[in-house]
């Protein structure tokens, strides 16, 4: 079975990304007025796409900030693992197709950490904290 990608379908999904990732905006603004925080959070935006993470690797400084994680990988449903370099798990994602985005506010220590896929450990995402 091929799909069929249409112009409308593309824009719809290009428009509905952008409204999550305003959304996401406003949550982090309340989150930093809830921790008295003024500093702006960035996001790091990674894509889940069935032949890997897009970027395959992201480099920061330390801080809070983002993550937000959009599974285009075509399965109906996805594990991924955040965990130190030395294999310290920090997270467990689970994303579904029908709920196909994640994110948090994360303030990740410097270091080196992998975002992978927990069925699948050559897909991974490096995200590097500078001190």
């Amino acid at each position: 079975m091929q799909l069929i990608s249409s112009p409308g379908r593309s824009l719809f999904a290009a428009v509905t990304i952008l409204a999550v990732g305003a959304l996401v905006v406003t949550l982090a603004t309340f989150h930093r007025a809830a921790n008295g925080n003024s500093q702006p959070t960035e996001i790091e935006l990674i894509t889940l796409r069935p032949a890997g993470f897009e970027p395959a690797e992201i480099t920061r400084p330390k801080g809070s900030f983002v993550l937000f994680i959009d599974d285009r990988s075509g399965r109906d449903n996805s594990w991924l693992l955040l965990q130190r370099s030395n294999g310290g798990q920090l997270r467990a994602i689970g994303l579904e197709r029908r709920k196909s985005e994640w994110n948090d506010v994360v303030d990740l220590t410097p270091g080196t950490y992998i975002l992978q896929d927990a069925n699948n450990s050559e897909l991974r995402c490096q995200i590097t904290i500078l001190p």
